[in-house]
């Protein structure tokens, strides 16, 4: 599979989890799932393509100009679903606060917004994991969201360079490489349980904003797509309920790298086109520079 499919299949299935998921966030627990509706897009899409805007086409990735896309597209509304994280961060960046102190920090900044756009990055090359924590610290300043975005970042990097293949061991490609933190201990003690279902994992790890709680739930997901389908895999995480446009946005950036748009189905093509995004992302991934 060629690189432009892979990247095109981390934003269109990342993109649809968000829709998918957007309609029950928050819900304790949904048993009654419908993905036959008109779908919707959040901050965790749109924040994704502000990134790919400020990236697509430089070698060197400018935190400040990624900060200037996301001020772009907050100044003219076309963000919604913000979280408190990233809304504090663009009211002061409005403000003329700069990229790199506007960002929440203490606990309540481990949230699940430098993961859930993280992922374009992973298209990049040579990254440095000093760059990824400069795009974490524009709206995070902890250390358990930068863990939870380097999660994400070396899953789709996993995925998208063959590492991974669709088993359960994408955790073991990448565990040696993050810091010790809460994310990397639910990480560890997820891999343990792999013969376990998504909804038992659900049941025994209830999912929230919180990115230790998101991430791995995340992660451990992914790692069913040689069992089960995208839409089941969706399905079963709406069911465990909490923050669920944004776990099923990330699994779907996961999954979609691995298995390119080619493996759409039908009536989700026409369900994707109807959110408005296409025309961008055909662009941003024709346009894309390595």
């Amino acid at each position: 599979m060629d690189f432009k499919n892979k990247l095109k299949g981390c934003l269109v299935y990342g993109a649809i989890g968000d829709a998918i998921g957007y309609k029950y966030e928050g819900s304790l627990s949904t048993q009654n799932v419908d993905l036959n509706f008109d779908w919707i897009i959040s901050d965790d899409t749109q924040l994704t393509l502000a990134t790919c805007e400020a990236i697509f086409n430089v070698e060197e990735i400018n935190p400040e100009k990624v900060a200037g896309k996301f001020l772009e597209w907050y100044t003219h509304r076309k963000l919604n679903g913000l979280g408190a994280s990233t809304l504090k961060a663009l009211r002061e960046l409005q403000m003329g606060g700069h990229w790199a102190l506007v960002g929440r920090s203490g606990e309540f900044a481990a949230g699940n917004g430098a993961a859930m756009r993280i992922a374009p990055l992973a298209f990049k090359q040579n990254i440095a994991r000093e760059t990824i924590k400069d795009i974490c610290t524009i709206t995070h300043k902890n250390d358990e969201a930068y863990t939870g975005a380097l999660t994400i970042y070396y899953s789709v990097l996993n995925a998208k360079n063959g590492n991974w293949s669709g088993d359960t061991n994408l955790i073991d490609t990448f565990i040696d490489e993050l810091p010790d933190t809460n994310v990397k201990d639910r990480l560890l003690t997820l891999n343990r349980l792999n013969d376990l279902s998504i909804a038992r994992v659900g049941q025994m790890y209830k999912t929230s904003g919180y990115v230790a709680d998101s991430v791995p739930f995340s992660i451990f997901a992914a790692q069913k797509i040689n069992q089960l389908s995208a839409a089941e895999i969706f399905t079963e995480l709406i069911k465990t309920g909490g923050d669920t446009d944004t776990i099923c946005s990330m699994t779907g950036q996961i999954i979609g790298t691995l298995l390119g748009c080619d493996t759409l189905p039908p009536d989700w093509i026409t369900k994707y086109d109807g959110i408005g995004i296409k025309p961008l992302v055909d662009s941003l991934v024709e346009n894309w520079k390595e």
